[in-house]
């Protein structure tokens, strides 16, 4: 299990890299040539906002829950033993598939419609609106990938009464040495 969820890890942070390293250059050149020499790229805010950022978040989000570095204030919840902060965590993967299901349900049902439909962004480049559409449930899997993962993780630590390192990180979360 642990080594499936690398590869999604692995796949899914290197598409948020690359919406993230495409954001950065497309801004600086927008912002270059918009007051360098007063012609902005007219696409730039339409890539942005309808694909960068969603494939940014989207791809994002369920790596960094699977490497344990969403922020958190969880002075609580270390301090629960063992058994509680492996219900806690099963409570909370379960909440997370639940939502991100939903989540996908809805929004594949969206993007198939805006498929079908051949629909475009209203704007200078009619860019498909599909596109953008279909990047919050494919993004989304990820996030339930990793939630059912931890979910089986947790499981085992509340059998075990002993809470499974992940690889990267120690019990708290933090970087190991």
């Amino acid at each position: 299990m642990r080594k499936f969820m690398q590869m999604v890890d692995v796949a899914f942070t290197t598409v948020a890299v690359v919406a993230l390293a495409s954001l950065t250059i497309l801004v600086v050149a927008d912002v270059s040539l918009r007051y360098g020499i007063g012609e902005p790229l007219f696409f730039a805010h339409d890539v942005v906002i309808l694909y960068l950022t969603p494939a940014l978040f989207f791809f994002g989000v369920g790596p960094t829950y699977w490497r344990d570095e969403h922020l958190a204030v969880d002075l609580l919840v270390l301090q629960l033993p063992a058994r509680s902060r492996a219900m806690t965590d099963m409570v909370g993967a379960m909440i997370g598939v639940f939502i991100f299901v939903l989540l996908i349900w809805m929004s594949w049902d969206r993007a198939w419609i805006s498929f079908a439909n051949g629909e475009r962004i209203a704007s200078i480049v009619p860019w498909p609106a599909w596109l953008s559409y279909v990047l919050v449930p494919v993004g989304s899997l990820a996030m339930i990938l990793v939630c059912l993962a931890r979910l089986v993780l947790a499981t085992q630590a509340f059998i075990t009464g002993k809470h499974p390192s992940m690889p990267e990180h120690s019990i708290h979360g933090e970087d190991a040495v």
